[in-house]
């Protein structure tokens, strides 16, 4: 009797035990995003987008600055010289025609009883006919020179003007008419930006290839190299377009051409070309 009791009494101290031990906690669930915080990652998705975007534009809008004044610099120091060209012509002009004055000035103060071919003309001048001859001559070379820098001149302005159709006819003609002008490469090179900017990127790139094959010494020569490479681009051949930059930097590394190619490389790699 005594046993049963005791066992009982364990019995019932277990089941004490158990009720009085607490059940395990059920995982927590953490709540669902709420429909405004996904609307917040949204908003700041879209604005880092229109950020990388905005760089972008950016940058291009940079390498174009760079890229006019460049061209800026170029033409004022065309124009520079076709005027230092024509201040030189007229002094040689004027110095031509003090020369004949000179030898009229002497044949006039000669004796009357004197044959004139007794009386030598002084030594810098001329004879009377052939001073005039070459005084013919030198004019024709001002009016030549005056007619290649307003052709010149007319092409630039069509350019800087946007008349770009106008500015390829105008500097096809100077070419045509002073094949072996110093700023025949120039000309050309701008026949080939008139047709990159109305995006005739082909046209653009035969007319940029001309510059480097026909004027192989035109200080145009790098940034029409460069160019050939953007052309390359908008065309499609990545691998054409590498290789013609790569070549700007290699061999003018320290020339506004060469920045604009690295510029261009860099967005290239960028974009798994």
């Amino acid at each position: 009797m005594k046993n049963r009791l005791a066992i009982s009494l364990c019995l019932l101290g277990v089941a004490f035990a158990e009720n009085g031990r607490a059940a395990p906690a059920a995982p927590v669930t953490p709540p669902a995003p709420s429909i405004e915080a996904r609307v917040t990652k949204l908003e700041q998705i879209l604005e880092s987008q229109m950020l990388v975007e905005m760089l972008t534009r950016l940058e291009r809008l940079q390498a174009e600055v760079q890229r006019l004044q460049g061209d800026t610099e170029v033409q004022s120091n065309d124009i520079e010289r076709l005027k230092q060209r024509q201040r030189d012509l007229s002094q040689d002009i004027d110095r031509r025609l003090r020369q004949i004055e000179q030898a009229q000035a002497a044949a006039k103060a000669a004796p009357p009883h004197e044959p004139a071919v007794q009386t030598p003309p002084p030594a810098s001048s001329a004879p009377p006919v052939a001073a005039s001859v070459a005084a013919s001559s030198t004019t024709s070379a001002a009016l030549d020179v005056s007619r290649e820098q307003v052709m010149y001149q007319r092409g630039l302005d069509g350019v800087k003007a946007g008349r770009y159709d106008q500015a390829i006819t105008d500097f096809e003609a100077f070419i045509a008419s002073y094949p072996k002008s110093e700023f025949a490469g120039n000309a050309q090179y701008w026949i080939g930006e008139a047709n990159y900017v109305s995006r005739r990127f082909d046209k653009a790139a035969t007319n940029f290839k001309k510059v480097i094959d026909t004027y192989p010494t035109s200080n145009k020569l790098p940034d029409a190299m460069v160019k050939l490479g953007f052309s390359y681009q908008e065309l499609g051949d990545r691998e054409q377009a590498r290789k013609t930059l790569n070549d700007v930097v290699a061999r003018y590394p320290d020339s506004p051409a060469a920045r604009l190619a690295k510029e261009r490389l860099q967005k290239l790699k960028a974009q798994g070309g």
